[in-house]
């Protein structure tokens, strides 16, 4: 792919976000190449498979049968959404479908410019604001350019009328010639009378403690819109002759709203710099972060850890991921919440005298007082919970209480050192150095999840979505502790299992455990990754 060719990829894909940046950058690229690199016939070549269209808004609000905002007002004195208004329960829904998925629209009670429109013709004629503004008048000459003229018109009707006359002028700039293009392609439909309002569930709003709801970004955009068209409403009904400032407001405030979208700053209208549609900061990426899916978790990917002298000791491989534990947890909560019961099941049920750890770490022999109820659905709910949340106590030791004096005591360990030289050959398991400590949540929780997640795969998806190769299905390996050894435990061979030691137990864990998501570097160009 030669310099050129990389440079109308990357324009193609800003211009689906925003064409001004994604005519900016162009540009900016394009004479930074030396001029034996492009030609005229070389960049019409590249450049005229290229198409946006505007948005039929008329159509849009007829097809998905959208409803009117006449309501600048958000709440009611009661907190509740106010019926008729931008965040109305009436018109956008109050289920969570409803209100991602319904639209709605401001009656702008006249023509104005589409906003991406306005924005391209202002870039090569400075006369379309003081024509919608009414700050002077102007006639179209004989070749179609719009030319000062005391005996002309002016305001946006002016410029609706005769948009068939007006001719778009070039020159040898092709950033120009790109602008006057687009003018050019949706010349019929750049004049709208309505403007479209997104769904409640991509605009935030924010709740304060004292029962307080605010607004912003977005919202407060929509509200001085319709404000601004009431407004407008209201002098010509009172017979003042404020059209051209109130006009110019109305279009000056469209634009912001389309700036705010394509993420750019927008002074005109004094408000935060836009966080855009896509990008890392953007609407859908943020409403997709926020969005709640079951058996699922939000990581951050990052580079395999290559410290092996094997490919088959890698964590992280082609055909497997290596997710956290805390992670593979939330994923397979009612698997893991199965393999408990099973092994509290089997490690108490026909038990009369159950091996334990005292409070001076020996080993004694206690009757567990209703042990199916200490160890319950519940108390492995809450467990899971814990070890989720709490970073600093993955290393919390299982108490059972006694029958015969009441007390708790630690739940034992049962395993030894083990060790695999050769995937080949049988496992070494050396049973003159067993572990002997007490046994952890971390420890149950690990061979639960390397246990039920064989023979299941996740689906990693990187936000925004753009191609086929943003979401990857792949294996599952466990990663727990940053430390690991080769253990041996009830009977199965762990070549990855957590370092935990006896001292650790109890103590703060938080920079002890792996919690970013493992994958092999083949993937990141897919979805692209760092």
């Amino acid at each position: 792919m030669s310099v050129l060719d990389s440079i109308i990829d990357e324009f193609s894909t800003q211009l689906q976000v925003s064409p001004d940046v994604a005519f900016e950058n162009f540009n900016t690229s394009v004479n930074n190449l030396p001029s034996k690199i492009i030609t005229e016939a070389e960049y019409q070549k590249k450049t005229q498979h290229l198409r946006l269209e505007i948005l039929d808004v008329d159509r849009f609000v007829k097809v998905n049968d959208c409803k009117e905002v006449t309501n600048p007002v958000f709440f009611s004195r009661a907190g509740v959404p106010t019926d008729d208004g931008f965040l109305s329960n009436s018109i956008f829904g109050i289920t969570r479908e409803e209100r991602s998925g319904t639209f709605a629209y401001v009656d702008l009670g006249g023509y104005y410019l589409d906003p991406s429109c306005y924005k391209n013709w202002c870039k090569i004629d400075k006369n379309v604001k003081d024509v919608i503004g009414k700050t002077g008048t102007y006639s179209i000459d004989s070749h179609g350019y719009l030319v000062e003229d005391p005996a002309g018109k002016n305001g946006i009707k002016f410029l609706k009328d005769n948009i068939d006359k007006i001719n778009f002028k070039r020159t040898d700039s092709m950033k120009r010639d790109m602008r006057v293009n687009y003018l050019e392609f949706n010349r019929k439909k750049m004049f709208i009378s309505k403007y479209i309002i997104i769904p409640p569930y991509y605009r935030d709003t924010n709740t304060s403690r004292g029962g307080t709801v605010g607004v912003d970004g977005i919202n407060k955009l929509y509200q001085r819109l319709l404000l601004a068209v009431q407004s407008l409403k209201a002098t010509q009904e009172y017979g003042f002759d404020a059209s051209g400032a109130m006009e110019l407001r109305v279009q000056e405030i469209l634009l912001a709203i389309y700036d705010w979208a394509c993420g750019n700053t927008n002074n005109s209208i004094q408000v935060d710099k836009g966080v855009g549609l896509g990008q890392k900061f953007g609407i859908l990426h943020h409403a997709a972060m926020n969005k709640t899916s079951n058996y699922s978790a939000r990581l951050v990917i990052s580079a395999p850890e290559l410290k092996v002298h094997r490919p088959e000791d890698m964590v992280a491989d082609i055909d497997h991921a290596a997710v956290p534990l805390f992670a593979a947890i939330a994923c397979l909560r009612p698997y893991i919440i199965f393999w408990l019961r099973r092994f509290f099941e089997n490690e108490f049920i026909g038990t009369e005298k159950y091996p334990v750890v005292d409070s001076s770490d020996n080993i004694t022999y206690i009757t567990p007082k209703d042990p199916l109820v200490q160890f319950s659905d519940d108390k492995l709910v809450n467990e899971m919970e814990r070890f989720i949340h709490a970073y600093n106590d993955r290393f919390a030791p299982i108490m059972i209480q006694s029958v015969e004096d009441g007390k708790t005591y630690y739940m034992s360990f049962k395993g030894s050192k083990g060790e695999s030289n050769n995937p080949t050959k049988p496992i070494k398991v050396n049973s003159s150095d067993p572990y002997s400590r007490r046994l952890t949540w971390c420890d149950l929780f690990f061979m639960a999840a390397v246990d039920q997640s064989k023979g299941k795969n996740v689906l990693i998806t990187r936000y925004p979505i753009d191609t086929r190769e943003n979401i990857v299905p792949t294996g599952i390996n466990i990663a727990s502790t940053m430390e690991t050894v080769e253990a041996y435990v009830n009977h199965q061979f762990y070549p990855h299992y957590p370092k935990i030691t006896d001292k650790e137990i109890g103590m703060d864990t938080d920079a002890k455990f792996i919690d970013t998501l493992k994958m092999t570097n083949t993937f990141l160009p897919g979805l692209n990754g760092d």
